[in-house]
């Protein structure tokens, strides 16, 4: 996608000229790309996969990747196989048709006739042919209501024979097994329907020994194995893997070499598409004093490089070497500039040397999608995190000029940022070379990008009818096809409009003034009471005493949480002193189970806390200094020896006190703020990762998951401590600006102050009515299909067997777990070690 916004035909080739060397020196001489798909709707998870929309553009630029990679013949030393993909429709399933669900498009059913297929979808394949392709693989997706795998008359009439394709074709991964639950009959058609190659990831011994009994019973023609064994060894033998078997060691030095990220890029330079610019906000200048940058996305190669990196679905994190877009941005802005970096957009305490509000000249925040591949990032909604939006909102008042980067694998839903921000910058998924962003950015290098894909005002008009596709007014889309400004020429009607269809206002500069006021506001109290589900401003030093009894907790900022009607609610707060940081929950639960569940205290009435006291708020896994104490009720009135569960939960070294009270109960926890794993040291302004969940059980399991921290809406957090809030610690007595101006004032606390005025999300809560073995609505659930476990490395499987998951008649979804592969059930992947209901 980032290499279709460049339309440089050139530079695509020398990407995969550099691709095609790194591969050699480790040995591996077939990459499955190019993707030559033409997806018309971005929700698809793979759209970033593709070149664009169009299938000119596709055309041109899948065609300049294969010459890269193959070079002017598959015999040069230099040349690995290329294998476009995916035969074909690939990209254009109808939303809903995809078998992980209504809420899907992947492996869907491309739903269109022969000539639109053709038209749109095959003029891709024809150059691919022309240009020596000779490993093409075949589509998870289905055409005219048949699966990919199984097209005879696509694969074999018209591949082969009408385009004469003497090549081999692939199956996509265990792409043979979704042609229906019999596997003899699947491997039957597909290898007669022309796949010549099957890609199987787990049992192939099941594939050879059901093919070797196809052949014996003549379902498959010896002819035909003839036909498979000699495509692909005239291609092995074309590329001399017989007598080059191995790597090419003198290469490894050009693995990674400064060479190769310098092609790298200037990719990246050239796929950057801007979208708005007004006000002169870019370039950015040498003059600029100050800089404030915020987003989690500046300072992450991971959330950079997206899916497909490193990992199957990507993951945030520094997960390969490369340049961030902070580092980036520090290493190439002038001695006079300050840079100053806040993931959360936190600047509101910085002052000038005169004691006022420091407003930076430029403010730049760098937003993302989380990573992802394939259905997994389907997307029904293209819509950014709530905490994305948050930090522009947080950044817009503190600088004179503000620049939003779009990190995403597609365009997304982006209207707020377009109304809000003074420039707009889609920069794709960059990868490892941040620095290409920044040169950009700095006026180094110029904006020559053009938008690979449509991009939508609302999801509500995807897909796209590009035959009828309005041009004026809010009913065309945000901005066209094609649609890139440039320095010399940042004027636009499509902005304009934006912001009339928005019904926004142009963003106007920062005011200290209205800064300051605001500044005054928060900071009025014995400790400040931060920002719904972000921050949690910890007075020290308080004296507390773990006795059930919350009056020594007055004046400390409380935090209420409440889900629906009629569901339990908590209020916690945290404190310290010299020696402990103390955490409290108040509960409100009219019916407290506990005890039932062994030491899965997760899974009844519990209040959890979370601590990173790492010093590093971005990390993404649990190491030594990051524990999860999960509290059940079930220590109610038992002070000795205390229950407490949770990842690392015993390493907080917690005392515990639970009361029962009228209402529900009532936790109490005082964690050292030293011992074998972290060493904590109150200071106005620290900062320590933080969280908190309820969970509460009204019969049996839990039914209520109410979660804090707004950047965890799917309960993950207690997973990756990178979705923690944060717990910033506030000095009692010390003296606060009040930032209007005038000389500082103490801050004393008050009396009788309650806080309640943070949001909390419900993450679920349900009752299923209906009759026992009454099978779940379609409409509402979906279900997955997946290989290895969720984190476990098992092989499990599930699927939407309605025998899997239904009613049980006491308001209950009943999920049940089947071992083995019963007789006659299909498993996506073949030989299913595990299916579940998830």
């Amino acid at each position: 996608m980032g290499l279709g916004a460049t339309r440089n035909a050139e530079l695509v080739e020398e990407t995969a000229r550099i691709t095609a060397r790194e591969m050699i020196a480790t040995g591996i001489y077939w990459n499955f790309a190019p993707v030559i798909a033409v997806p018309q709707d971005i929700r698809w998870g793979r759209a970033y996969e593709g070149f664009g929309e169009n299938t000119d553009l596709v055309t041109e630029l899948g065609t300049a990747y294969l010459r890269g990679l193959q070079g002017e013949s598959l015999s040069d030393p230099g040349s690995v196989l290329g294998t476009p993909k995916h035969f074909i429709g690939d990209g254009g399933a109808a939303w809903g048709t995809s078998p992980f669900g209504p809420q899907n498009i992947d492996r869907g059913e491309t739903m269109v006739d022969e000539a639109r297929l053709r038209e749109l979808y095959l003029p891709p394949y024809i150059a691919a042919i022309e240009n020596g392709a000779q490993s093409i693989m075949i589509s998870f997706s289905s055409w005219d209501g048949l699966p990919m795998h199984a097209q005879s008359y696509l694969i074999n009439d018209v591949l082969k024979g009408e385009l004469g394709f003497t090549g081999f074709t692939i199956s996509d991964w265990a792409g043979i097994d979704t042609i229906g639950t019999d596997y003899y009959a699947a491997v039957v058609t597909a290898i007669n329907a022309g796949v010549d190659m099957n890609m199987v990831p787990y049992d192939f011994e099941q594939f050879i020994n059901v093919m070797l009994e196809a052949v014996e019973n003549g379902d498959i023609t010896i002819e035909r194995i003839d036909d498979a064994v000699s495509r692909i060894l005239r291609v092995k033998f074309e590329l001399g893997l017989f007598e080059h078997p191995f790597s090419d060691p003198s290469l490894i030095p050009t693995v990674g070499a400064d060479e190769h990220r310098a092609v790298a890029r200037e990719a990246v330079s050239q796929s950057l598409v801007l979208l708005k610019n007004e006000n002169e906000a870019l370039p950015i200048l040498a003059e600029a004093q100050t800089i404030f940058v915020a987003g989690t996305a500046a300072d992450d190669i991971g959330l950079q490089s997206g899916g497909w990196s490193i990992e199957w679905q990507g993951r945030a994190g520094n997960i390969t070497e490369g340049t961030t877009i902070l580092e980036a941005l520090e290493a190439a802005v002038s001695e006079g500039t300050d840079v100053r970096y806040n993931r959360f957009g936190r600047f509101e305490n910085f002052t000038d040397d005169a004691g006022n509000p420091l407003i930076a000249d430029i403010g730049i925040v760098v937003i993302s999608e989380p990573p992802y591949a394939e259905y997994e990032g389907d997307s029904a909604s293209l819509e950014l995190a709530e905490s994305e939006w948050s930090t522009v909102e947080r950044l817009r008042p503190l600088v004179e000029k503000l620049v939003v980067v779009v990190l995403s694998g597609r365009p997304m839903i982006i209207n707020d940022a377009i109304v809000s921000a003074d420039a707009v910058v889609a920069a794709w998924l960059p990868g490892t070379e941040g620095a290409g962003v920044a040169d950009v950015l700095l006026g180094d290098l110029p904006f020559v990008g053009k938008l690979p894909y449509t991009w939508p005002r609302s999801v509500d008009q995807l897909p796209f009818d590009f035959a009828n596709l309005a041009s004026e007014g809010c009913d065309a889309p945000l901005f066209p096809y094609d649609y890139g400004l440039t320095y010399e020429n940042s004027e636009s009607s499509w902005v304009d409009l934006a912001i009339e269809c928005s019904g926004g206002e142009v963003a106007a500069a920062a005011s200290a003034e209205a800064d300051a006021v605001e500044t005054a506001a928060s900071n009025s109290f014995l400790a400040p009471e931060g920002v719904s589900g972000e921050t949690y401003y910890a007075p020290f030093p308080v004296s507390i005493a773990l006795d059930g009894d919350l009056a020594d907790w007055a004046g400390v900022p409380r935090v209420v949480l409440a889900g629906a009607s009629e569901t339990p609610t908590v209020s916690f707060a945290a404190a310290a002193d010299g020696d402990n940081l103390y955490f409290s929950a108040d509960v409100t639960d009219d019916s407290i189970i506990t005890g039932q569940h062994g030491t899965d205290y997760w899974n009844e009435d519990s209040v959890e806390f979370y601590l990173n006291a790492t010093g590093d708020l971005n990390l993404s896994e649990y190491i030594a200094g990051v524990a999860q104490i999960t509290i059940p009720a079930l220590n109610a009135n038992q002070p000795e020896e205390p229950a407490i569960g949770g990842m690392q939960g015993a390493s907080a070294d917690a005392q515990v006190s639970v009361v029962l009270t009228d209402t529900g109960y009532r936790v109490e926890a005082a964690v050292p703020l030293v011992n074998d794993v972290w060493e904590i040291v109150p200071e106005h302004d620290g900062i320590l990762g933080f969280q908190v969940h309820l969970n509460s059980a009204s019969s049996a399991d839990r039914d209520t998951k109410l979660i804090w921290s707004v950047f965890d809406s799917s309960d993950q957090s207690y997973l990756d401590p990178g979705l923690f809030g944060q717990l910033i610690f506030f000095e009692v007595g010390e003296e606060a600006a009040l930032e209007n101006g005038e000389s500082s004032e103490t801050v004393v606390a008050e009396d009788n102050v309650t806080w309640d005025s943070r949001e909390w999300v419900l993450v679920w809560s349900d009752e299923f009515d209906g009759e026992a073995g009454t099978p779940v609505n379609s409409e509402y659930w979906t279900h997955d299909v997946g290989g290895h476990g969720w984190g476990n490395n098992q092989l499990e499987y599930d699927t939407n067997d309605p025998e899997n998951a239904s009613l049980d008649g006491n308001g209950n979804l009943a999920i049940v777990a089947r071992e083995g592969s019963p007789e006659g059930r299909f498993c996506h992947y073949g030989n299913c070690d595990y299916t579940s209901a998830r």
